[in-house]
């Protein structure tokens, strides 16, 4: 059997691929679309780097119809303007899958949902308008949205077997959020184990105190701003506030460290440079208070990792997140809990209660479990092609 992963530069792929490779053991091949190498997250080597640019109104699918031949299964780790249009060359016959991280399916089909705050969103606005050229690259960019729709985006995703999104909450908005021709079926797949990723080097260890981390990183969707302003509207002054910035866009780093300056003073501890999970890890752990301000699904990994720490969570009450975690029956709060009742910030979960949740998290994101989903995935995207995988035929 042979399986190609089609993904950009970042981070989740390592995660990936040997889950994969466990499973399914010299059945892998990797294909990385990057404006330029060498490449900046993933650490793996590639079996091919594509820098090909693509046209200016519609990026055709750069690899062609024999490239695809020579596979059993196509698997696309987040389905981005780089990787879609391969969907245009995959046989219809071959089993496809699509890996979803957020990001590729919020803006173009759920860009209904508001997912900025107010005081977030004038810091966008403000931003944006200050960038160079920006009435020339909003010009450009509407021009480009008109000739290149994302109803190519749709009519790919028609075409695909399988779906997994983050949260399986997440399947049914998308595809409630119109009319398809056909929809993929729903297949439950999650990066990163507990341990070879999340925790590794930190088992069995808890947070050591009481700072507060805000976010995950810098992007308008966490709605630093407006958790900026809670936590200085409750009065904490005296506690140090960490806030990931690595990744994102640098102009918002540099304005939320700014506005965590004026807010916290030195107590603010922003995070601008990337570093290995294990020293990300070391410095997140003394935080016993995490606040995820988010609208939408983000930052899972890092919830889970500080729920296994047994820190106390916040997020909003009307992220998916939210309600993913209470029917897990994790103990998690919410950000609108935390306004009307200040306390909780000065609460640390109970021995039991943080007990629960690392066997909660544990259990859904163990290293077997990511292997049995692995096989489930692989085995379904062929029965959906109404035929049986390469791996069970040769078995029998």
């Amino acid at each position: 059997m042979k399986i190609l992963h089609l993904a950009t530069d970042n981070k989740f792929l390592d995660h990936a691929i040997p889950v994969f490779e466990s499973v399914y053991p010299g059945a892998n091949n990797v294909v990385i679309f990057a404006p330029q190498t060498p490449l900046k997250y993933v650490k793996l080597t590639p079996d091919y780097i594509e820098t090909k640019r693509s046209g200016f109104l519609y990026k055709k699918p750069k690899l062609g119809k024999d490239f695809y031949r020579k596979y059993d299964l196509v698997i696309f780790h987040s389905l981005t303007v780089s990787t879609f249009p391969e969907l245009a060359s995959i046989s219809e016959g071959t089993p496809t899958v699509w890996l979803g991280w957020g990001a590729d399916y919020y803006e173009d089909l759920l860009g209904h949902l508001p997912l900025y705050l107010n005081t977030t969103q004038e810091i966008h606005n403000t931003l944006i308008a200050s960038k160079p050229r920006h009435k020339v690259a909003k010009l450009v960019k509407g021009v480009v949205r008109a000739f290149r729709p994302k109803g190519r985006k749709i009519k790919g995703i028609e075409n695909i077997t399988l779906f997994s999104p983050v949260l399986p909450e997440e399947y049914d908005m998308v595809k409630n959020s119109r009319t398809w021709r056909q929809f993929p079926t729903f297949v439950s797949w999650n990066y990163g184990t507990m341990e070879d990723n999340l925790i590794k080097g930190f088992e069995g260890e808890i947070v050591t105190g009481n700072a507060i981390l805000v976010g995950n990183s810098a992007t308008y969707t966490g709605n630093h701003a407006e958790a900026f302003d809670l936590l200085h509207k409750l009065g904490v002054n005296d506690r140090e506030v960490v806030t990931p910035l690595s990744y994102g866009d640098p102009q918002l780093a540099k304005e939320l460290t700014s506005l965590g300056r004026e807010y916290f003073s030195h107590n603010f501890e922003p995070l601008i440079d990337f570093m290995p999970v294990q020293e990300y890890v070391a410095i997140i752990k003394k935080c016993g208070y995490v606040i995820m301000n988010h609208v939408r699904q983000q930052a899972v990994g890092n919830i889970v990792i500080m729920l296994y720490l047994g820190a106390r969570v916040f997020v909003r009450q009307e992220n998916p997140v939210y309600d993913f975690f209470k029917k897990s029956g994790v103990v998690i709060s919410t950000v609108q809990e935390l306004g009307e009742n200040p306390e909780l910030l000065n609460l640390p979960l109970t021995a039991e209660e943080r007990a629960s949740n690392r066997a909660i998290v544990s259990d859904y994101w163990g290293r077997e479990r990511a292997y049995e989903r692995t096989r489930k995935l692989v085995e379904a995207a062929f029965a959906a092609k109404g035929v049986k995988s390469p791996a069970l035929l040769a078995e029998t």
